[in-house]
């Protein structure tokens, strides 16, 4: 994705009137923010955005869809073509060991990722996994990490006691069907449709909103690192609000389900689905938008793991790792 595809701006609503959170200063601050408004969980950002909540916190945020490949937006992020984006954090680990100046400083949220098993091909547990076909849509993907992680915990080489097969997102049900693969990697929305329209046959294996899996944040605030050597305020203030936002999801879901039906009206989804999809994500302080040393612990759990897998390099200590990625911008 050339970087100069950075265009198509939505500018946020009129603010609405002063909360506690500390205000940078009358003139608001502008930053552009990269997101994807139609993966219903990143609904935070245009929460944010409609209702004000970046207002309030003293910034001016212009919002701008330019795909989805993760490399190519954080190196926009880097060299300052954008302020900051929203991600799944296995989409930005790997990238990240690269080299990017970006800042990893709260959560947003947790779940949005999807094991998907056939009981057609004997599937009932991650024990059942042995032998088995995985569709993903790439070989790439960051969903392939995480259930590599959770299938070598549980005793199965993600590596030669399962077979990855590249298919694409919304031909997995059919290929289930076909007998070409036994279960699936996906998100919100094809697995939500995916699961109703199989008969029964199509569930949820594992995922990373529930279980063991579900005690992490999923996606994360990631900042440009120049930013916050040069107005620190305004990370934090950016980061307050996400984390607002994130809260408001968590006790307002109706609020929620209007604006990604606002910034995404073709979706296929109606407002009874994305209410479902959007209550499965753990919005709360803990798991969905952590911040300080408890995002630092989650993230560094990641690094961890994806380590034990094989992602990262060998050279590569996770815990320095974390330290140089992650900052915790609300205090010191």
């Amino acid at each position: 994705m050339p970087l100069g595809l950075l265009g198509g701006v939505a500018r946020a609503q009129k603010p609405a009137p002063d909360l506690a959170a500390p205000a940078l200063t009358r003139k608001l601050t502008k930053l552009v923010f990269i997101w994807t408004p139609t993966s219903p969980c990143l609904v935070v950002v245009g929460l944010a955005q409609r209702e004000g909540i970046f207002a309030r916190h003293g910034l001016e945020v212009e919002t701008i869809n330019v795909g989805s490949d993760t490399s190519a937006i954080l190196e926009a992020v880097a060299l300052g073509k954008a302020d900051a984006t929203s991600n799944n954090v296995l989409r930005f680990i790997k990238p990240l060991e690269a080299g990017f100046d970006v800042k990893l400083t709260a959560g947003v949220h947790a779940g949005c990722s999807y094991l998907i098993g056939s009981r057609a091909a004997g599937i009932s547990r991650i024990a059942d996994m042995r032998g088995k076909r995985i569709g993903l849509a790439d070989l790439g993907n960051p969903n392939r990490f995480l259930y590599a992680s959770a299938l070598k915990k549980a005793g199965i080489d993600p590596e030669t006691d399962v077979t990855w097969r590249q298919f694409p997102a919304d031909t997995f049900p059919i290929a289930v069907s076909k007998g070409e693969i036994d279960a699936f990697v996906d998100n919100h929305p094809n697995v939500y449709f995916a699961i109703k329209r199989s008969k029964g046959d199509l569930f949820e294996l594992a995922a990373n909103g529930s279980g063991e899996l579900g005690q992490r944040t999923c996606c994360v605030l990631a900042v440009r690192g120049s930013l916050i050597r040069e107005n620190r305020p305004a990370a934090a203030a950016l980061t307050r609000a996400m984390v607002e936002a994130a809260l408001l999801v968590d006790r307002n879901l109706d609020l929620a389900v209007e604006t990604a039906r606002f910034f995404a009206p073709q979706s296929i989804a109606g407002p009874t689905e994305i209410r479902e999809m959007l209550a499965s994500y753990p919005y709360d302080a803990h798991r969905g938008c952590p911040t300080g040393e408890e995002f630092r612990q989650q993230v560094l759990s990641f690094a961890r793991d994806l380590k034990d897998v094989g992602i990262l390099k060998p050279s590569t200590d996770p815990l320095r790792f974390t330290n140089r990625i992650t900052l915790d911008v609300l205090t010191g």
